[in-house]
């Protein structure tokens, strides 16, 4: 694939996750989250096997970025307990994933990922209700 084509596939990329985002509900948005964060985890894995440590640090640093949003949609008012234990959580793996990079460690990555797949997974089986916000 030529670099025009690449070009061309992430423009096209970056307009489909626009346009799904734009009309996606507040449930589906989270979901899509958990999904960036897994996505870029497994794309940091790769460049763990193949020792590409710019390529390794872009995808962990995508991650944490979607983490901190996550964090940042919390609602303590209303979730009380859940919304604490869910910062806390975004926290630990925001930190395992500075540490999986600085100590070129990948076993961190992995268990982030295990992490935010068993999150996604109990997120997509709650009821979809009219709510905005995380709980």
């Amino acid at each position: 694939m030529n670099a025009f084509s690449r070009s061309a596939l992430k423009a096209y990329s970056r307009v489909q996750t626009d346009v799904a985002a734009e009309y996606a509900d507040s449930h589906s948005l989270v979901n899509m989250l958990f999904s960036g964060v897994v996505d870029n985890l497994c794309l940091a894995e790769y460049h763990f096997e193949t020792g590409n440590i710019s390529g390794r640090g872009e995808a962990i640093s995508k991650a944490q970025k979607i983490l901190f949003g996550l964090r940042s949609t919390l609602d303590h008012g209303k979730g009380g307990e859940l919304a604490r234990l869910l910062d806390s959580l975004y926290d630990y793996c925001i930190r395992q994933l500075t540490q999986a990079h600085a100590r070129s460690e990948s076993e961190a990555i992995q268990e982030v990922k295990g992490l935010i797949d068993q999150i996604r997974e109990a997120w997509n089986q709650m009821p979809v209700s009219g709510s905005t916000s995380q709980r």
